[in-house]
């Protein structure tokens, strides 16, 4: 850390500056030779000695930041050729890094002033090591900590911030309407101008929460995981923080430890506001009593309804079989109380437990809002007793799976006047999906086709039990036949051969 030593130079001339090379190819300094360079040493040093006297400086905590002895506070770069560099080195060159000893210093403009001091009258240049100083004991403070401290201050600081507070306060309400901003239940609530207008509100009391970033959000006291640059600044003694990946600035006052946001709320009336648009939206679903009603009505259904849970899972997962055999959807308003299973265990709808109509309506999610108007005629169909009738849909279920399955002897595919029957389906399929990525489509052709090659013998793929299973058929059509299995959605067609498809492998 701080300006290493063995390119550190200093020239009891001007105690209060010590120089250092800059550029990777300039390692060390051997004089300071020339008469302009003595001279803009000699003002820089009285500069540096005025500020200390006029403004009473503890430049003290300077040197333990720099790693310098004796009474030299500010760096000054020096060229390959002896000469100064005219711009004077930020301190952030120095805070919380390592400098190699075997070259000058970076020669980057981030780490450079960009006043030419070199040019500047001597009221101007006391103005001048007066800024640069300041950011020198600025920066000598902060780095009495590390950078990891610094963000964890900040972060704590954020989340004290009283908007911040009042968000983590008052999230369930806050997180409530955002839902609910968003819920299809809007659609069906009655008096729809209340409805349009609380949604008008919404955009109005939630946009000082929608300003914070979602990521500093999720842990109290932290902040994102992404990388922040962190920018000072003495005047204010204050640290701008920025994260790209939230696109999020905010400024802590170190001395008050305390942040400010980028844009800044009243709090007071943000919680009146809060208050007041979950009592509104409350209002609106006290005037809704037989959709609250129809909503508890489907949780108690779908509550019945897991005493045959396992069975109406076992019955849709055979619809699902029978779609694939039929290569369609199957028509589930066929079987009313696996639709109905199948509807309710796709929602969610919690239990009642808070006074919140706005809470509890944000927890709700239905598959299909339909299922409001259907609720009627679901209620017919669920008798006391559940488990016969899904014992029922189930044996029906299987006896439907059994006709549509393959048998060994069905023909799958034809080209040409030429069949395959499904068993042979299956071995042709089984080649692909040992081989079919492997070796490209001739290739697996001419294994099918049962024509030893020189190439299918050096491979072994002679040897292996698909050799020749279609030797009837000519080797275009055997290509063709790739090419049906392809549309069918049996094969997937890849950068070298095919592979099966997860309809085949499910098939299979």
């Amino acid at each position: 850390m701080g300006l290493p030593n063995r390119i550190a130079y200093q020239d009891q001339r001007y105690p209060y500056v010590v120089l250092a090379p800059i550029g990777k190819k300039n390692k060390q300094i051997r004089s300071i030779g020339h008469k302009t360079e003595r001279g803009l040493l000699s003002r820089l040093n009285d500069a540096i000695v005025d500020q200390i006297n006029d403004k009473s400086l503890d430049v003290a905590k300077i040197r333990p930041f720099l790693g310098l002895s004796g009474r030299a506070v500010l760096p000054v770069s020096f060229e390959k050729e002896e000469t100064i560099h005219p711009h004077l080195l930020r301190p952030e060159l120095f805070l919380w890094r390592s400098l190699p000893e075997d070259h000058g210093l970076p020669l980057k403009e981030e780490f450079l002033y960009s006043t030419d001091f070199t040019q500047l009258s001597a009221e101007q240049l006391y103005e001048h090591v007066g800024e640069v100083l300041e950011d020198y004991l600025f920066l000598s403070h902060i780095s009495e900590n590390d950078r990891k401290d610094w963000i964890d201050r900040i972060s704590a600081a954020f989340h004290n911030h009283p908007i911040v507070r009042l968000f983590h306060e008052k999230r369930d309400v806050i997180d409530a309407v955002e839902v609910m901003n968003q819920s299809a239940l809007l659609s069906v609530l009655n008096y729809p101008e209340d409805v349009a207008y609380w949604r008008h509100r919404v955009s109005i009391v939630m946009r000082p929460f929608r300003t914070l970033p979602a990521d500093w959000l999720e842990g109290r006291g932290e902040s994102c995981s992404h990388t922040k640059s962190l920018t000072f600044l003495s005047k204010e003694r204050c640290i701008c923080c920025s994260c790209e990946r939230c696109d999020y600035t905010l400024h802590y006052y170190i001395d008050e430890d305390r942040v400010a946001l980028e844009e800044e709320f009243d709090v007071d009336r943000a919680t009146k506001r809060v208050m007041t648009i979950e009592k509104q939206f409350n209002e609106i679903a006290e005037q809704n009593q037989r959709l609250l009603d129809q909503l508890i009505q489907l949780r108690g259904l779908k509550k019945q309804l897991t005493v045959a849970r396992k069975t109406l899972d076992e019955s849709l997962d055979l619809v699902k079989q029978i779609q694939r055999y039929q290569r369609k959807v199957e028509d589930m308003e066929t079987h009313p109380l696996l639709y109905m299973y199948d509807k309710l265990n796709r929602s969610r709808i919690p239990d009642r437990t808070s006074e919140s109509e706005l809470i509890w309506l944000s927890g709700i999610q239905l598959d299909d809002v339909r299922m409001l108007k259907e609720l009627r005629d679901w209620q017919k169909i669920v008798p006391e007793n559940v488990y016969p009738m899904t014992s029922h849909v189930l044996e029906e279920l299987k006896n439907k799976l059994s006709e549509v399955r393959y048998e060994e002897d069905d023909i799958i595919i034809t080209v040409k006047g030429r069949t395959l029957t499904y068993a042979e389906t299956q071995q042709v399929l089984d080649l692909i999906y040992y081989y079919g990525t492997d070796y490209p489509a001739h290739t697996l052709v001419q294994v099918l086709a049962g024509k030893a090659t020189n190439k299918l013998r050096k491979l072994h793929l002679h040897e292996t039990r698909w050799f020749g299973i279609l030797s009837n058929w000519p080797e275009k059509h055997i290509q063709k036949l790739f090419n049906q299995l392809e549309k069918q959605g049996w094969l997937m067609k890849q950068q070298k051969g095919y592979s099966i498809s997860d309809y085949a492998e499910e098939v299979m």
